[in-house]
């Protein structure tokens, strides 16, 4: 429910919006938490210049706060984020490395603890190669990379 939002993440490429609500998500992680105080500090850093160089008035309208997380897969980040709002998610192997990355990134172990039990799983059942080709993906992570160098080593 967008109207119901107050943070925007901008994700991809492509900036697909995804919205989620700020007292959630910074009373769940101490990083986002940082994040979302992070950027509204600079959105007020920014509002202040611009009154300064234009006398004009104040828009009555209160923007969205909007966070651009370009490195994650749009459907993994939406995952995540019904995570973190609900306490619930579905994993399967197309979404399970861009979650293990978000978990360790954003400081969720319960989130992180699942995927990884979840990716021993998958290897156990031989499906490393449906791991492998999701991990690159997330190559630029290093959570990814550490996954990609092990899946590497046993199928060798």
């Amino acid at each position: 429910m967008p109207d119901m939002c107050d943070v925007t993440f901008l994700v991809g490429r492509k900036q697909v919006p995804i919205y989620g609500v700020k007292a959630i998500l910074a009373t769940r992680s101490r990083y986002l938490y940082q994040l979302i105080q992070q950027q509204q500090k600079q959105v007020e850093h920014d509002n202040a210049s611009k009154k300064r160089s234009k006398k004009s008035k104040p828009s009555p309208i209160q923007h969205k706060l909007c966070i651009k997380v370009p490195d994650y897969q749009v459907e993994d980040f939406r995952a995540f984020l019904r995570f973190v709002h609900s306490g619930k998610v579905e994993i399967d192997s197309s979404n399970v490395i861009g979650l293990l990355c978000a978990a360790v990134e954003f400081g969720f172990s319960d989130l992180q603890s699942t995927c990884m039990k979840f990716t021993e799983i998958l290897q156990d059942k031989g499906r490393r190669s449906a791991l492998l080709d999701s991990a690159w993906n997330y190559q630029h992570k290093r959570t990814a990379q550490k996954l990609i160098c092990q899946l590497s080593s046993i199928t060798s």
